[in-house]
């Protein structure tokens, strides 16, 4: 297990309070103790939800303002939201091997001595906590993910349309011999 220092400042004093906790990509973001309230029930338009909660999120915290944003500006917004998606899914792969109950990163590090377990180990093995955990990280990615439809102006209608037309296109393809 690795070691993680903590600095703590008292009476102009730096005292090195060394904790012992298990490490995952961003240890700081604990969710198992999140209330998670049954918002789907209230509401009809579950995918238009989502993106307008995401979208107002980035224009009313971050100050985005995607109508207005060059084609550069919008890459670079692309360029960063990239780089997080692909950080929470590191943290989504540290999840799947439990964090509070399980091994952590033990499920991809092969060198680890609980790598093994995992050769048998399914979801519904996972405790309540790291299960919800692993959600949690599910969950993060898709912040990120609709980050890129607010950008270019993609609403919830014209999303579901486009994904149902192209998965049916996907079908008719593999039919074909694609």
């Amino acid at each position: 297990m690795k070691q993680i220092y903590n600095l703590i400042e008292t009476n102009d004093t730096l005292v090195i309070k060394l904790l012992n906790k298990k490490i995952m990509a961003n240890i700081d973001n604990e969710c198992k103790d999140l209330e998670v309230k049954d918002f789907y029930d209230q509401s009809t338009t579950h995918l238009a939800d989502i993106m307008e909660n995401q979208k107002k999120m980035q224009e009313q915290t971050y100050g985005f303002n995607f109508e207005d944003m060059t084609i550069r500006e919008i890459m670079n917004f692309w360029h960063c939201n990239t780089h997080a998606v692909v950080d929470e899914i590191h943290e989504m792969t540290d999840a799947l091997g439990g964090i509070k109950d399980g091994s952590g990163n033990a499920v991809w590090k092969y060198w680890k001595k609980d790598f093994s377990k995992y050769e048998t180990l399914k979801i519904s093995d996972m405790s309540e906590g790291d299960k919800k955990e692993l959600y949690m990280e599910w969950v993060d990615i898709l912040h990120f993910f609709i980050n890129y439809a607010a950008s270019i102006g993609l609403d919830a209608k014209t999303a579901y349309n486009y994904y149902f037309a192209k998965a049916e296109e996907n079908v008719n393809r593999q039919k074909n011999n694609y």
